[in-house]
């Protein structure tokens, strides 16, 4: 903005230019800048600088395999013991609980995966396995006729189109 040429509203425009400035030791924002939010990234910088550490998967199902065999004595324990990390308090605290089967599945679930059920189906109908057949023999005349039973076996079953 500039300054009038004309000497009394100089004079005004000076006196409120006085007015808007600051005096030595006045604070225009009493409440001071307002603080960066928290990133990830700072959290994660200052969970290290104060020595924590991330466990790898193996590491947490061991822990949870290992909280999972102990008394029950001990278990509260770990439950009680306000230093441990909270993963370990939580399941100790499930297990101790009243669905504590249904978190014992989960951490084996977690250590060890799930169990799979395949079936082993050939267009729609279930294989079925030979039934092994052991053979002792105990000279060398029933051990030629044994090779020879097996021979004519895969012989006969070769000339069966379409079955093996």
């Amino acid at each position: 903005m500039a300054l009038s040429k004309n000497e009394s509203k100089r004079k005004k425009q000076l006196a409120n230019l006085e007015k808007g400035k600051f005096k030595k030791g006045e604070v225009t924002n009493p409440k001071g800048r307002p603080p960066k939010p928290r990133t990830m990234t700072t959290f994660i910088a200052e969970m290290k600088e104060k020595g924590y550490e991330v466990p790898t998967a193996q590491t947490i199902a061991e822990s949870f395999l290992y909280i999972a065999t102990l008394p029950e004595d001990e278990l509260k324990a770990v439950l009680a013991d306000k230093t441990r990390p909270m993963m370990q308090r939580i399941v100790a605290k499930g297990i101790l609980d009243k669905k504590g089967m249904d978190i014992l599945e989960r951490v084996v679930d977690r250590a060890y995966g799930k169990i799979q059920h395949i079936d082993l189906t050939s267009k729609g109908e279930q294989l079925r396995q030979e039934p092994l057949q052991v053979h002792v023999v105990t000279n060398t005349e029933e051990y030629n006729k044994v090779l020879a039973e097996i021979q004519k076996e895969k012989e006969r079953k070769e000339a069966q189109p379409g079955k093996k």
